[in-house]
C-alpha cells in the first residue's frame, strides 16, 4: 500500500479544486477496480477537512458522488454485458456467484447495505446488472447506502485526529473489527439457515 501512501502525500499539495477531483476519481475507482482502498481515501478527505485545506461538505460530496457513479456505471455493465461476468478482472466467478444468492434472497436490501458488507460489496452492483434490477430503485438504494457509509467513514477519520498515520491505523483497527463483526454475523446466519434447512427436510 506505499503507493497510496505516495500519492495521499503529494494530493496534500494540491489546490482545493484538484484535491476534490482527486476525491471523485479514487472513489469512482473503487468499483471499477476494487482493490483500491476506497476507505481510506474518504477518510483522507476527512483528514484534509481536519486541517482546514479543503471543506468537509465539498470532500464528502466529492466521495459520495464517485461512490455512487462508480456503482451505477458498473450496474450498466452487469446490465449490458452479462455474457462477461465470468471473465471481468478483479471479480471473482466464485465471488459473483455468493452476491447473486444474496441479491436473490434479499433484494434492493442487499444494494441498500452494500457498502456496509466487507469482501462482496464491490461485486454488488455488477450482480445486480446482471439480474436486472429496476435502475431507478438501484439508483435510489445505492446512493443512500454510499452517503451514510461515506458520511460514516468521513467523520469517524475527522473525529480520530490529525495525523494522517494515526488516523489510517486507528480506521483501519476499527474498520477490521467492523468487517470481521460482519463476516462473523452473516456466517452465523448462513449456518443457522442451513441448520434448520437440514432439520426440516428430515
Amino acid at each position: 500500500m506505499e503507493y497510496i501512501d505516495k500519492i495521499i502525500q503529494a494530493v496534500s499539495s494540491f489546490p482545493p479544486f484538484l484535491i476534490y477531483s482527486f476525491l471523485f476519481i479514487a472513489s469512482f475507482m473503487e468499483n471499477i477496480c476494487p482493490p483500491i482502498p476506497g476507505d481510506t481515501i474518504i477518510a483522507f478527505g476527512a483528514f484534509l477537512a481536519g486541517q482546514k485545506k479543503v471543506s468537509f461538505l465539498n470532500s464528502y460530496l466529492s466521495t459520495i458522488s464517485g461512490s455512487w457513479i462508480g456503482f451505477m456505471v458498473v450496474f450498466g455493465i452487469g446490465w449490458k454485458l452479462e455474457a462477461i461476468k465470468r471473465k471481468l478482472p478483479f471479480f471473482k466467478p466464485e465471488d459473483i456467484s455468493k452476491a447473486e444468492s444474496w441479491l436473490k434472497r434479499y433484494g434492493y436490501l442487499m444494494i441498500l447495505l452494500n457498502r456496509y458488507i466487507p469482501a462482496i460489496r464491490a461485486v454488488i452492483s455488477l450482480t445486480a446488472g446482471i439480474l436486472r434490477f429496476s435502475p431507478i430503485k438501484v439508483m435510489l438504494t445505492s446512493f443512500i447506502g454510499c452517503a451514510s457509509w461515506n458520511l460514516a467513514v468521513m467523520y469517524l477519520g475527522l473525529k480520530i485526529g490529525s495525523n494522517w498515520e494515526e488516523i489510517k491505523i486507528r480506521l483501519s483497527h476499527l474498520l477490521f473489527q467492523y468487517n470481521m463483526a460482519v463476516s462473523i454475523i452473516i456466517i452465523s446466519i448462513i449456518f443457522a439457515f442451513i441448520l434448520l434447512k437440514k432439520r426440516a427436510s428430515r
